[in-house]
């Protein structure tokens, strides 16, 4: 194998090459400039895009040689073969035709054209059995160095004569195989009436049959059949020509085609064939039925009408990218006849056959899987909003995270904050109310004052806890630390007073609240597997939960660590000492209002 460049010079050699040319008649060496008969080949190829054949003789060799031009135009590839016993053989024939040139021109109008000079020369040769015997020595060579198969037989169909390629074929010997019924190769139940009169009538067969052979090992192999009379000069048939030619691998790769292409047609996915225009050249089933077009419509269509997402791309820009990347796939839309977009899976794949370039498309429908997606993304969305209204964000977002990491619900969360505020608000006189209202208008009462508690603890960025019955339990300054927890715990307390006192204004209930709160180190987790939900511990829930229980009912009842952190900003009335169980007397002091201050 060679390259040579448009102007002649070699650029590239194999080694078998190079060992032709070290010597001889042509000797070449890399980047030398070919013989001047080499470039006027060269040319024409590069000039019609067209591979270019041509032989030449080297010494007492002969080689063919197969130009084919580069993508580019800048070069040609030359696809060398030894054909030395081959134009050997033909330059005995050539001198064996001058000789019979009289005889042969009579005949040749009767005899028929084959695919290859070799059958055509040696039917001529054989259809004058005076002569056949008479150039036996001259025509034994090509005889013998045929590559096809070739048997001389008598009318009887039995084997007079067969050559090395056959013989190879068969596993034969030339002894074993003289006299046998050439029918007895060919593996029964391939012969048809046709072949059977052929043979029985000693008459020629018209064109090739594909059949099965036996081989002497009892294996079976696939050839060609081609069967030719030879006739006297009277005209009378003398003798039958077989010819087989091995086709075994050819015939699987076709087979092979054809059950790729038969799976193809059959996929349930939609599959196109899009040459370098863009036009479909093969569309299967699934593709007429998905789209809703027929075949015929759908080998007229630009592969950017049916892929609407594709509309906007250059066609020649994407199809280089294709062609470089070999492969390619996304999820994308297309279009149906009736103007439905639905979305698929679409696979391009660049493919060359038969000399020709095409991008090989599969479309797989997925609205069904991109339904249930949306399903799925609509529950987790709805989980996720459940799992905000129970746990803080931080906290919600470990506990996913936790969950996928253990493959469990529930797993442990426990961490310490230094500093927070926690607030206990109370109904005071619940009991009695419990006792006057009916379920329904108590349940009532009070998811209005905790709804309006909600609004208020969201608003100033706290977060709730839990409610206990009539108790609620806010907390500020976890789980994201903020250094105004207090402040902000404080200004919650005064507006779920002023809210209570509207809501008993505008209902006519009379209700009381009464509201205790502490400052100091907690711990926050979450534990537990079933109805779990975030909580705190620690010292400062008892004793915020104890200035509530032993505050006075409309009083917002804070201890000393509280006041500490707001008497600049509040004002506050001393209570005195309040008996706290566990602690003894413990100061505490009534938050009344923020500090004015005066403009």
């Amino acid at each position: 194998m060679l390259q040579v460049s448009a102007d002649g010079t070699l650029r590239y050699a194999n080694p078998a090459s190079l060992a032709l040319f070290d010597e001889g008649k042509y000797s070449i060496s890399m980047g030398d400039r070919v013989p001047h008969l080499w470039q006027g080949v060269i040319s024409r190829s590069i000039e019609t895009q067209a591979p270019q054949t041509f032989e030449i003789p080297i010494d007492n060799r002969c080689f063919q040689f197969t130009v084919v031009p580069t993508a580019d135009g800048n070069a040609a590839n030359f696809y060398g073969m030894d054909i030395t016993q081959r134009y050997h053989a033909e330059r005995a024939l050539h001198k064996s035709n001058e000789q019979l040139t009289a005889l042969v021109q009579q005949r040749t109008a009767r005899l028929k054209q084959t695919d290859r000079q070799l059958q055509i020369q040696l039917w001529e040769r054989l259809s004058l059995q005076k002569h056949l015997y008479e150039r036996e020595s001259q025509l034994d060579a090509i005889f013998r160095e045929a590559a096809i198969g070739i048997a001389l037989l008598d009318l009887d169909g039995k084997i007079l004569r067969s050559n090395p390629a056959l013989q190879q074929m068969f596993g034969e010997s030339p002894e074993t195989m003289s006299g046998k019924l050439f029918r007895a190769f060919v593996v029964s139940g391939e012969w048809d009436r046709v072949v059977n009169e052929a043979f029985d009538r000693g008459e020629s067969l018209s064109g090739k049959l594909e059949v099965r052979y036996h081989h002497r090992n009892h294996s079976t192999f696939w050839g060609t059949l081609t069967l030719s009379t030879i006739d006297d000069e009277a005209g009378r048939s003398q003798y039958q020509l077989a010819m087989v030619e091995d086709i075994t691998d050819s015939k699987l790769a076709r087979d092979a085609l054809q059950l790729t292409q038969f799976a193809i047609d059959r996929t349930a996915d939609a599959a196109l064939w899009i040459s370098p225009s863009g036009i479909s050249a093969y569309a299967n089933e699934a593709a007429c039925e998905n789209l809703g077009y027929s075949k015929a419509e759908l080998l007229k269509m630009h592969f950017a009408e049916i892929a609407i997402d594709f509309q906007s791309q250059d066609w020649s820009v994407f199809w280089e990218s294709i062609r470089q990347q070999d492969s390619f796939a996304c999820e994308t839309r297309v279009q149906r006849c009736d103007g439905e977009i639905f979305p698929v899976d679409l696979t391009l794949n660049y493919i060359e056959f038969n000399k020709r370039q095409y991008i090989c498309a599969f479309a797989r429908d997925i609205t069904e899987r991109k339904q249930a997606e949306e399903a799925l993304r609509i529950a987790q969305e709805r989980s996720e909003r459940l799992l905000l209204n129970i746990f803080p964000k931080t906290i919600a977002k470990q506990l996913k995270q936790l969950s996928h990491e253990y493959r469990q619900v529930g797993a442990a969360i426990a961490q310490r904050f230094d500093e927070v505020t926690v607030l206990f608000a109370d109904i005071v006189g619940f009991t009695q109310l419990c006792a006057n209202s009916s379920p329904t208008d108590l349940v009532w009462t009070l998811n209005q004052i905790f709804s309006a508690f909600d609004r208020l603890t969201q608003e100033l960025g706290l977060e709730k806890i839990k409610t206990i019955g009539d108790a609620y339990m806010v907390v500020g300054g976890l789980p994201e630390p903020r250094a105004d927890h207090a402040e902000a715990v404080a200004e919650l307390a005064l507006a779920m007073m002023n809210e209570v006192s509207r809501f008993s204004a505008h209902s006519g209930e009379p209700i009381v609240l009464r509201v205790g709160i502490h400052t100091g180190p907690v711990i926050a987790g979450v534990i537990g597997l079933n109805k779990f939900s975030y909580d705190l511990w620690g010292d400062t829930v008892n004793l915020a939960s104890r200035m509530e229980s032993q505050g006075i009912p409309g009083c917002i009842q804070v201890t000393q660590k509280t006041y500490d952190c707001l008497r600049h900003r509040y004002v506050f009335e001393k209570r005195g000492t309040v008996f706290v169980k566990g602690r003894g007397d413990t100061i505490s002091y009534l938050l009344k209002e923020r500090i004015r201050v005066s403009s």
